[in-house]
């Protein structure tokens, strides 16, 4: 599955280091081809302020549907 620049995606599971649980909802922001196809993820708080951004493979994450 790939993913566009600026799609919403919600991730697939937690990961407690990053402080993101599963089904958080962000925003792609970058792609990456090398060295995998990746995808860089912004997740915002309630009130519009960056609280993770992060890269993720395209397993990791889902598009909203």
């Amino acid at each position: 599955m790939s993913f566009e620049v600026y799609e919403s995606v919600k991730i697939k599971e937690d990961n407690p280091n990053k402080g993101t649980k599963k089904g958080d909802i962000g925003t792609t922001i970058m792609v990456y081809d090398t060295p995998n196809k990746a995808y860089e993820v912004e997740f915002v708080d309630e009130e519009g302020r960056v609280k993770y951004q992060g890269v993720y493979l395209s397993n990791q994450i889902d598009k909203l549907k």
